[in-house]
């Protein structure tokens, strides 16, 4: 009987544990329809390039503690070796206002610059990129 129950028990677990596949059998979207990502591209010398990204992890910190317009944002290096960040944003909308507040803003402005300087270009050498998931 010990056995027996052992064995009811062991493939109850394996059965119960199997099931975690089946509800990630599909692969979990990026974004969900209407949410804009938005990609910041830009050429920075090699050894810029961990000194860009401090300063594009300071421009996100700010972000976060003062945009009225909530989004995420990540920082990064692109397989080509430029440097940047993908943000997601809510919507078009809130995209929109995510724009205007970060032009508005001196001390985001003043980042975006630093993170710009210190690769030797400038913001307007940044590919910004959105895509509109759908």
């Amino acid at each position: 009987m010990k056995y027996f129950l052992s064995t009811i028990l062991l493939l109850t677990s394996l059965y119960a544990l199997s099931g975690h596949h089946a509800s990630n059998e599909g692969l979990m979207p990026v974004a969900k329809p209407g949410q804009i990502i938005v990609t910041y591209k830009g050429e920075c010398p090699a050894d810029k390039i961990d000194e860009s990204i401090e300063i594009v992890k300071q421009t996100i910190a700010y972000e976060r503690k003062n945009s009225p317009v909530s989004y995420s944002s990540s920082p990064g290096t692109w397989s080509d070796g430029t440097v940047g960040a993908v943000d997601l944003h809510d919507s078009e909308e809130a995209m929109n206002k995510a724009f205007e507040w970060q032009a508005n803003d001196k001390k985001w402005s003043d980042l975006y610059d630093q993170v710009a300087a210190t690769c030797g270009i400038t913001v307007e050498d940044f590919e910004v990129v959105s895509l509109t998931a759908r």
